[in-house]
């Protein structure tokens, strides 16, 4: 399953300069004189970029792979601006891959809107939430520069699928795990028999109470669909709920497991939460089996809905379904609707893996 996005509209960074003229513009004109060299343009334009993203290109000129580059940037905490139209240009140019870019764009800051009256933010949309990123919280009580709370996460997850038939497996199913109503990150099954370690990445939390839920999610087009774009959404709930509270001036580490063999007798979460290296709070041998979670019943009306699946078949599945709402305490800012437009934008596989800060 290797299903592509279509492309996003991203905000561009204001080009570096001042007056009538930017620098690429004084140097073009300056070649068209006779007094620089395409070299000198070279130089304005890398001189321009950002960093991060000028570490990006050089590593890829010096022939880093970008499966490589992509897990240096979810190991570090640095972030890029949003990337302008030649920086785009400059990493297509280095040959990067698809996922690295829209790794870049999705690590880039969200823009701050301006501050307007109450009215003005009460009749105001909810935000939607960009496929690994989260989007600031009218609940969070830190200031996006804040520095609090770096949060490391170390997921597993394991789960042979059933088979259909004697030899037909099942297509596989992803991890999506949310945190307080907004997607953490996406994480693809290592199989029946892990082949590599967990994934690693890290976050910033804002200071306070956490809700963990986690899903299992199967996004086909509908059969038939043609143009329409119309989609399966087989997504299920585990019943778990995994709280923790983030201080400030400590590293905190959430260490994640979830592995079922096709024959497990043993329950499959395992979970340990810590604080500067000593665990605080976890369980081990939790959990219930996948054939036990309940669907997740505003995905199956809108594969309804959509005409992805059959009447019969919806109504099968909303026998013992949970709403979107009733997994978080309290009330959320998006509901599942805008996330799942978010993430159509990606063909629901948002880069495996990548998460970014939460408030």
């Amino acid at each position: 399953m290797n299903r592509k996005s279509a492309k996003s509209l991203w905000p561009r960074r204001p080009g570096a300069g001042h007056g009538l003229f930017t620098i690429p513009a004084v140097a073009l004109l300056l070649i068209g004189l006779g007094f620089a060299s395409p070299a000198f343009v070279e130089a304005a334009s890398t001189d321009q970029r950002d960093p991060l993203v000028n570490d990006v290109v050089r590593m890829l000129d010096a022939g880093i792979e970008s499966d490589l580059i992509i897990s240096w940037l979810q190991s570090g905490d640095s972030r890029p601006a949003p990337l302008s139209a030649d920086e785009l240009i400059a990493l297509t140019a280095a040959k990067a891959s698809r996922d690295l870019i829209e790794l870049l764009l999705a690590m880039a800051p969200a823009p701050v809107a301006p501050m307007s009256s109450s009215q003005d933010h009460a009749d105001a949309p909810a935000p939607i939430a960009s496929p690994g990123v989260t989007q600031p919280s009218t609940r969070s009580a830190v200031a996006l520069n804040d520095d609090c709370c770096l949060v490391e996460f170390s997921i597993r997850y394991q789960a042979a699928e059933d088979k259909e038939g004697e030899e037909v497996e099942q297509a596989g199913r992803d991890l999506f795990l949310y945190a307080d109503g907004r997607l953490l990150t996406r994480i693809e099954s290592q199989g029946n028999i892990a082949s590599g370690a967990p994934v690693l990445f890290k976050t910033r939390m804002a200071p306070g109470e956490h809700t963990l839920r986690f899903t299992r999610d199967l996004h086909s087009p509908a059969k038939g669909a043609g143009d329409s774009k119309s989609w399966e959404h087989e997504t299920t709930v585990s019943p778990s709920i995994i709280r923790f509270e983030l201080e400030p001036d400590a590293l905190w580490q959430l260490d994640f497991s979830w592995v079922q063999s096709e024959f497990s007798t043993k329950r499959p979460l395992r979970w340990s939460w810590s604080r500067n290296g000593v665990a605080v709070a976890g369980e081990a041998g939790v959990g219930e089996f996948r054939e036990r979670w309940p669907f997740l019943c505003e995905d199956v009306e809108i594969s309804r809905d959509e005409g992805a699946i059959s009447e019969w078949r919806a109504r099968d599945r909303l026998k013992s379904c949970v709403s979107w709402a009733s997994l978080w305490p309290g009330s959320v800012d998006t509901t599942r609707a805008e996330l799942l437009h978010s993430l159509r934008r990606f063909d629901f596989e948002p880069v495996a893996g990548s998460a970014l800060r939460i408030e």
